[in-house]
């Protein structure tokens, strides 16, 4: 493993970077705007990260900030000198962030790169040569928090305030630096590698945090005697059929790390707390990815709710053949994989959010998939985690049947008509929504007359009454079974009450 290229120094160094970033105007709006970019998420796959980097003559502070940190350009002597004040240019040699010499006699240029993103600067390894030579990368090597992975990670997390929060495999650590910064009283930050954990604590001096603590070990076990309200994960997923990076590999099947991550939160995890992942998992036939998370939670399951919201399905030879791209090995390595697949059992793997609450009541808990819709933020998973909380269980019952259910304005009713004694009639119910969720089921005849006359006016308790009375609802169609079933069509997004409208579209999807 290669020597940390950063240097823990002054708070007094720090201070000095960071001042000086900002009065160069050094910021994500400044960066993108002179890129092109909607966001800094979009850099590693724009053509400035694959146009070689030219050295850098002249310029202004921003100018020489964006060669040096992010674009990853050689600098003359001259120009650094000419630029940066002694004041800030001592700081930066002092932290690691700046390299001249043997390297590159006459030039400056940093062994590292540093960006802002949401309002943190962050650093992490590169992913370039300034030289434009071939770029190994470390075993160890530091995921770029730019990354877009690590923005759709970001991105689905809740920020309601919370007392204590863990980011296991943290990286850069800006998972835990933003809640540190926005909604968590303290956060811990974690990763097995000694250079992440570096590379973390480096982040969380460089922007000033002080409520973040930065451990390095695996899994939960730096955090033992601790319990956390709310814990966060983005996993390394991709099953090894020869080692390439940690923040990548997963071990043999990819759920590796995620196993371990689950069976924690029996000790970890408090009472109506919260984990989050963005993951990828297997599926085998008759064993649902979210039905083997459970099982992962041992014989403290029953007080476990496991929502996960899929955002693509891959079959295993589609999978070997994107894995089998990226080597030059080609069809061979292809066959590697399929065998590899093949002996796992892969049916499918799918990619999505984890959700897992931990109950503090003995209320039933639930077990749910849902198919990401045309957003998935925070707003989309935490109205369906309230709803699926709040439903279940006999209690739910009599508030449900007093409330006044409306047709969403998003759905749509398919049916199908076949041929029978003669005549066209209507044989198949199909509902389609595709926000919060998407979603497509069949349901009985009845839905229809039932979707007629959801106009928040009429109660539950109503609809189930006219339905008996006029003849739509079946004789053995219980209250009980009526409202279960209304339920599910609330939070497929289909039915909105008044306490749980589901949340407006104010975004675009990522």
């Amino acid at each position: 493993m290669a020597a940390f290229p950063i240097r823990l120094g002054k708070p007094e160094d720090f201070g000095a970077v960071r001042n000086f970033l900002v009065d160069a105007g050094y910021n994500e709006r400044t960066v993108c705007e002179r890129l092109g970019l909607r966001g800094m998420h979009e850099y590693l796959e724009s053509k400035c990260a694959s146009a070689a980097a030219a050295p850098l003559e002249r310029g202004e502070a921003f100018d020489l900030l964006l060669g040096l940190f992010l674009t990853g350009s050689f600098a003359d002597r001259g120009l650094v000198h000419s630029v940066l004040p002694a004041g800030v240019l001592r700081p930066l040699e002092a932290l690691g962030l700046v390299l001249s010499g043997d390297t590159a006699p006459g030039l400056y240029y940093s062994p590292v790169a540093l960006y802002p993103i949401r309002g943190l600067y962050m650093v992490s390894d590169r992913w370039s040569n300034p030289d434009s030579s071939p770029f190994q990368v470390l075993e160890d090597s530091v995921f770029p928090a730019l990354h877009g992975l690590t923005h759709g990670f970001l991105e689905i997390l809740p920020q309601d305030p919370c007392e204590r929060l863990l980011d296991l495999g943290c990286g850069t650590g800006i998972a835990a630096l933003l809640a540190a910064t926005a909604y968590a009283r303290q956060s811990w930050a974690v990763d097995i590698t000694a250079r992440s954990a570096a590379f973390a604590e480096f982040n969380c001096r460089l922007n000033g945090i002080t409520n973040t603590v930065v451990k390095q070990g695996d899994l939960y076990e730096p955090v033992c005697d601790l319990v956390f309200d709310r814990i966060v994960a983005h996993p390394p997923y991709i099953p090894v059929l020869r080692p390439v990076s940690i923040y990548c590999d997963g071990g043999e099947d990819g759920e590796q790390v995620l196993r371990g991550l689950i069976k924690g939160l029996p000790r970890s995890l408090k009472a109506n707390g919260r984990f989050y992942s963005l993951t990828m998992g297997i599926e085998r036939d008759g064993e649902p990815f979210e039905q083997r998370v459970r099982s992962w939670l041992g014989e403290s399951q029953s007080s476990f709710d496991v929502l996960f919201v899929a955002e693509w399905t891959q079959g295993p030879s589609q999978f070997a053949f994107r894995q089998a791209k990226k080597t030059p090995e080609g069809w061979e390595e292809m066959d590697r994989w399929k065998a590899h697949l093949k002996a796992l059992k892969v049916r499918n793997f799918v990619f999505g959010l984890l959700m897992i609450q931990r109950r503090e009541s003995a209320a039933p808990s639930f077990t749910l998939r849902r198919q990401r819709g045309t957003r998935l933020g925070p707003a989309e998973v935490e109205w369906l985690r309230g709803w699926e909380t709040a439903s279940a269980g006999e209690a739910s019952l009599p508030l449900l049947l007093q409330t006044r259910p409306l047709v969403s304005s998003r759905c749509e009713l398919r049916v199908t008509h076949t041929i029978r004694d003669g005549k066209l009639t209507p044989s198949k119910f199909i509902l389609t929504a595709n926000y919060p969720f998407a979603t497509e089921s069949e349901w009985d005849p009845w839905v229809a007359s039932l979707l007629a006359r959801c106009d928040g006016q009429s109660t539950v308790a109503e609809h189930f009454a006219t339905g008996k009375r006029e003849g739509w609802l079946s004789g053995d169609m219980s209250i009980e079974l009526f409202a279960g079933r209304l339920a599910a069509l609330i939070s497929e997004g289909i039915l909105e009450i008044e306490s749980f409208h589901p949340p407006r579209q104010t975004s675009q999807p990522r």
